[in-house]
């Protein structure tokens, strides 16, 4: 038996903001899909976002943030170990996809001190959820 055994959680991914639309000047809006792998224990649950096409991120800041996904990545008793990573990547029609920078993070031990929101810019500036060419923002509870 685990420190987690018996405990269940959830985490919830709340918001993607794209930095760097990966496309020319002229273009307006980059087609982005991402995504996410949760992996504890023995289990690991992979979602596309969204399920189907793709969402037009602009980099213009009023444009760059989806919000509102609010879409639970996994939810169930955790091992002893958990990790989160999403990826992004950006379609492109006559070339090879633009993939942005990937997100990884590794929590262990007792999962309620894995609680929290992971948003950027509060860890300073080796901040996780902060990367080169997007953020993301991601909730981890008690279920």
């Amino acid at each position: 038996m685990g420190v987690n055994s018996g405990k269940r959680i959830r985490v919830i991914l709340r918001w993607i903001q794209v930095k760097d639309k990966l496309e020319p000047f002229f273009k307006e809006y980059g087609e982005f899909f991402f995504r996410t792998k949760v992996t504890t224990g023995p289990t690991t649950v992979e979602h596309r976002l969204p399920e189907k096409g793709h969402w037009e991120i602009s980099d213009h800041p009023r444009f760059s943030r989806v919000d509102k996904i609010d879409r639970v990545l996994f939810e169930g008793e955790p091992g002893d170990t958990m990790s989160v990573q999403l990826f992004g990547e950006e379609i492109d029609t006559l070339t090879e996809n633009d993939h942005l920078d990937a997100y990884h993070r590794d929590f262990t031990g007792d999962c309620a001190g894995w609680v929290g929101n992971y948003v950027p810019s509060d860890e300073g500036s080796d901040d996780p959820e902060e990367m080169s060419n997007w953020r993301v923002r991601y909730d981890i509870e008690m279920a």
